[in-house]
């Protein structure tokens, strides 16, 4: 459960408290939500504030799990408009999982702003990768399985290739493959170059997808939700179209994979 980020608000005002005192307090209202996960405000919005903008609930801006305040540059006013509409479309039950954009910006302010060596942290975990990328580990065997990989990883490492001039090494099956150190660090560099939440949605879509290409790929906006969901999701889905699909579980990690890389490809809308 999201327990800061649902009910860590900027303190109310001296006139909010006394609107309040004939029931309970803002801070008792806001503690029972954050037990038992219930809506506690009526309006969520966004405020401007000269060069910033300010995501709030009931006027009051809304706090990260550090409890810094949810601002943003005024030029990226259309993620806090979706920050915005997530806590807007929060029914009775607040629903951790629905508030990607929220968690991804969250994550940008608290771990990377002004935080070089959160940054450099995050950039040595996530380079790792590359040497265990799913797309770095073909098989060539079931055809179907080959005939996917030819499909969804090909093409991203072709894009690697034309947009970087990097050659990534492949493996055909479980052997180690290890990049060479000039393609880690021209990459390692790519990353680095992006903003803070670029690189939370870089951090994200790397995680989901288990893979540093992929996640790439999606914060790049060369691959669509779609696209890279088939690309993260290549063995699952030709297990499921060999045996079928297990009710409650395989639509579940669908669902959730696709809002998560959905929110590190639209943190990067317009950028």
């Amino acid at each position: 459960m999201l327990r800061t980020l649902t009910a860590r608000l900027a303190s109310p005002s001296k006139a909010a408290i006394r609107s309040f005192h004939k029931t309970a307090s803002l801070r008792d209202q806001m503690s029972r939500a954050e037990v038992s996960g219930k809506r506690f405000w009526e309006n969520a919005g966004v405020k401007d504030m000269g060069d910033r903008v300010a995501v709030t609930l009931d006027g009051r801006i809304l706090k990260t799990p550090a409890g810094n305040q949810l601002i943003l540059p005024k030029d990226q006013k259309h993620i806090a408009l979706m920050i915005a509409g997530e806590w807007h479309g929060q029914k009775t039950l607040l629903k951790s999982h629905s508030l990607p954009m929220t968690s991804l910006v969250a994550r940008a302010i608290d771990g990377f702003i002004g935080n070089q060596q959160g940054r450099t942290e995050t950039l040595n975990r996530l380079t790792k990768f590359l040497d265990t990328d799913s797309i770095c580990y073909q098989q060539d065997f079931p055809d179907s399985i080959v005939k996917a990989q030819k499909e969804h990883w090909d093409p991203i490492l072709k894009w690697v290739k034309d947009e970087y001039g990097l050659d990534i090494k492949v493996s055909q099956g479980i052997a180690y493959v290890q990049q060479d150190d000039e393609v880690k660090q021209k990459l390692w560099d790519i990353v680095n170059d992006m903003t803070d939440i670029e690189l939370s949605a870089f951090e994200r879509a790397t995680l989901t997808a288990k893979s540093f290409l992929i996640g790439l790929a999606v914060v790049k906006r060369h691959l669509s939700v779609e696209d890279a969901w088939k690309a993260a999701q290549l063995e699952v889905l030709d297990q499921i179209d060999r045996w079928g699909e297990v009710e409650d579980s395989h639509d579940v990690d669908r669902e959730f994979i696709k809002s998560q890389l959905a929110s590190a490809r639209l943190a990067n809308l317009g950028v």
